[in-house]
């Protein structure tokens, strides 16, 4: 007969993640980063497991990327030196090198890399990676021996863990998105997106949490259409705001932030092409930075663009800017970096996909164009007249207070306690 178990001081909690979640990187990972917080904010046993392939290097130290100091962290398929990680296996340890001089070589050679790697061009969007039997066995005998009370699964792709935990674990998902919607919007656009899923799959995977943790109203409504009993909590990503005081530039700038997927390609290739030669065929004095990776898309040298690349620090051409925009025309679920722009106090000029999920106001920061030739209009428009875009920055200042960390921990407090 096993002796019974220590009472625990403190329920253990684990997030569930396919890598590590990096504020700033991209959408996923700046929604994921917001749990990671809320871990080591509460009273918890916290425990961070990494799904893999995805390592950003391949020697790595996952706390000091993170910045956290209570969340314990696991990496399967890794070779722990003290705080240091190590990739172990060999398909891993490829990947994590060329995500690693993605990062750090930059400029021209940054591009040819992607370019080898048909990041740019590729018609191909990986929306994620199902769990397959070699992470199950790394996986499961990990979460079997923490035994935790809640675990908090990145995604439907993460959802095969589940039928491996105890029953009285309390399983959330985070949804980030419905997929079979993603699916379909990338389709209109001549994309196919990898894996596929149906609305039947989604539906079965859903099944199977106890709790699914949507990303904006719209996507709770569209997950309620498939499990209509299941517990369902809007949960926004959280964005804090950061006052910057706008620079007097030489230059007249606009924003935009983007990584390498292929619908921010797509619409920022629409945008250059369509919308662009409009704005500067009326005012030539007009400047867009584009930071991100999408700027490995590019060549520079397109009149009036700046690619910047990766930028550790947004504030500075946050700073610059009048405005940004987000010119996708493909995909579903709320553009964080939507948020970011707001942050900053910039109010954003969009697609209706970009300002899905967005909660409608009658102060809202945003504007909706489809049209090309509406999309230039509003750029000129928004551009020449000071008062306006004063008003709009009054607008993303109020709207983005509905977005806080402490709105998030409140909310993922009341759905704990359900």
């Amino acid at each position: 007969m096993s002796a019974p178990k220590p009472e625990r001081l403190h329920p253990v909690a684990v997030l569930l993640c396919e890598d590590l979640p990096v504020s700033g990187r991209n959408g996923y990972s700046t929604y994921n980063h917001a749990f990671v917080r809320y871990l080591e904010a509460r009273d918890f046993d916290a425990h961070l497991v990494i799904s893999g392939p995805r390592l950003p290097a391949p020697i790595f130290r996952p706390r000091q990327r993170l910045r956290c100091t209570k969340l314990r962290i696991h990496v399967p398929g890794t070779i722990r030196l003290g705080d240091w990680h190590l990739a172990a296996h060999p398909r891993t340890l490829v990947r994590s090198v060329y995500r690693w001089l993605l990062d750090t070589i930059g400029g021209a050679w940054a591009r040819r890399l992607a370019s080898w790697r048909y990041v740019s061009r590729s018609k191909t969007v990986y929306i994620g990676r199902y769990l397959n039997e070699t992470d199950l066995r790394r996986l499961t005998p990990l979460f079997s021996r923490l035994d935790p009370d809640y675990v908090f699964v990145d995604t439907i792709f993460r959802a095969p863990i589940v039928q491996s935990l105890p029953n009285r674990t309390r399983t959330l998902l985070i949804a980030h998105d419905v997929f079979h919607k993603r699916c379909r919007s990338l389709a209109e656009r001549g994309m196919t997106a990898v894996p596929p899923v149906s609305p039947e799959q989604e539906q079965t995977i859903l099944g199977t949490f106890d709790l699914l943790l949507a990303i904006s109203d719209e996507d709770a409504g569209d997950l309620r259409e498939l499990m209509p009993k299941a517990k369902i909590v809007t949960l926004p990503a959280p964005v804090d705001a950061k006052p910057i005081k706008p620079r007097a530039g030489t230059k007249s700038r606009i924003l935009y932030l983007g990584s390498h997927a292929p619908h921010n390609v797509d619409g920022l290739r629409w945008f250059l092409q369509h919308v662009w030669p409009r704005v500067r065929e009326a005012r030539n004095d007009l400047v867009l930075d584009v930071a991100g990776e999408a700027c490995l898309a590019f060549t520079p040298g397109i009149p009036g663009v700046v690619l910047h690349g990766r930028v550790q620090d947004l504030s500075a051409l946050a700073a610059n800017a009048l405005f940004a925009i987000n010119p996708v025309r493909a995909g579903s679920g709320m553009k964080i970096k939507m948020l970011d722009y707001f942050a900053f106090s910039l109010p954003c000029i969009t697609t209706s996909v970009g300002a899905a999920g967005f909660p409608p106001a009658d102060d809202s920061p945003i504007a909706v164009c489809d049209d090309p030739a509406d999309f230039a209009a509003t750029v000129l428009q928004w551009g020449g007249d000071f008062g306006l875009r004063e008003r709009l920055r009054d607008n993303a200042r109020r709207y983005v207070a509905r977005f806080s960390s402490e709105a998030f921990f409140a909310r993922l407090d009341a759905a704990l306690a359900r």
